[in-house]
């Protein structure tokens, strides 16, 4: 998925607790759910992420479990509030923490180091980021990876978006993807919103994905 450069206020909580789904021939695999922890400092991030995992294969019944842990730190180096542009990196770290022979995690430590930027004007807000992951698990390989992310305020509760991302291959021998999701961020309250998306791949196997879970803001 595609990230901004926009960290949470400073000693604010982010904590987004979604569900996400994503079939490929064969297998349906989840997030149920994923908890997302973020936390504000004057322009930097601190978040941690852990799945329960559930893995369904046609063939081979159910899995589930904890997955792998991230932990990530987000730094916004420029922030220009007269043209609202900003700029930042977002390094990642991916402890294997969930079980590879289980199929709930990767089963070696991952890094990955993506630049992200943000535009915004009148009602329109455009985001996108550029990366690269290494990848050390034996049956993976590196890959780059880019998603950019176009929204609009609807009204005051509600905005919506349009996102496209993609990546070259991520296994041995596997091929490139490109994907689309459709989604938007509806305001219960001053603290609760519920994000929502759903897409597929244009270019790869994933024939849909989905993604609806609640976000707690604490400023």
């Amino acid at each position: 998925m595609t990230d901004d450069p926009e960290p949470p206020p400073p000693g604010g909580w982010e904590i987004n607790l979604p569900f996400i789904l994503e079939r490929t021939p064969g297998k349906t695999e989840m997030d149920a759910p994923l908890f997302d922890f973020n936390y504000g400092l004057p322009d930097i991030q601190l978040k941690l992420e852990f799945p329960i995992r559930i893995v369904c294969e046609d063939s081979d019944g159910t899995t589930a479990g904890a997955g792998d842990l991230l932990i990530e730190m987000k730094w916004r180096f420029f922030y220009s509030e007269k043209s609202q542009l900003q700029l930042g990196i977002y390094p990642q770290l991916l402890l294997p923490t969930g079980n590879h022979a289980r199929g709930l995690g990767e089963g070696r430590a991952a890094f990955v180091l993506p630049l992200v930027a943000q535009k915004a004007w009148d009602k329109w807000t455009l985001y996108g980021n550029v990366g690269f992951w290494w990848q050390t698990a034996s049956e993976t390989r590196n890959y780059v990876y880019a998603g950019a992310v176009l929204e609009r305020e609807i009204n005051e509760r509600l905005e919506l978006g349009v996102e496209l991302f993609g990546n070259s291959p991520k296994e041995r021998g596997g091929r490139s993807e490109v994907a689309f999701n459709v989604g938007g961020t509806w305001k219960l309250n001053e603290h609760l919103n519920l994000l929502f998306s759903g897409g597929r791949d244009i270019v790869g196997d994933t024939t849909a994905m989905g993604y609806i879970g609640l976000q707690l803001l604490t400023k």
